[in-house]
């Protein structure tokens, strides 16, 4: 990952208040296809640079088949690029802001789980005394 990404408030402001009802469904669309694990096992695989579909299989623990199929739809969807090198393909995150995006959102869970970590610990420091 080259570049950085900022997020403005007014940009915020924008999306909450124009989003047409069809990017809503583009972006959807592109969370569905996020929200299978083995999809975001390859990604993790993919954020250092490009790989082989070999060498995510050995990454991930999957077999050939089932991250090819993966790799296709991501690829279909440009979410990945692919390039072919003789009999090889190469496969490389499209764009950067996917992964942004996991990161906010795993930043998230990990916030609301010591929140709610918090709140247990609380709860049985008053049922204990």
């Amino acid at each position: 990952m080259s570049k950085s990404m900022t997020i403005t408030e007014e940009e915020v402001k924008k999306w909450q208040f124009n989003m047409p009802d069809e990017m809503l469904d583009a972006v959807s669309n592109r969370f569905k296809l996020l929200s299978e694990p083995m999809r975001l096992k390859i990604l993790r695989a993919l954020c250092d640079r490009e790989h082989t579909v070999q060498e995510i299989v050995k990454e991930v623990g999957a077999s050939q088949a089932n991250i090819s199929k993966h790799l296709a739809l991501m690829h279909d969807n440009g979410v990945v690029n692919r390039r072919k090198e003789g009999l090889k393909c190469y496969y490389r995150i499209s764009d950067d802001s996917i992964v942004y995006a996991c990161f906010l959102i795993s930043k998230s869970v990990v916030e609301n789980l010591q929140d709610r970590l918090s709140w247990i610990q609380k709860v049985n420091t008053n049922l204990t005394t």
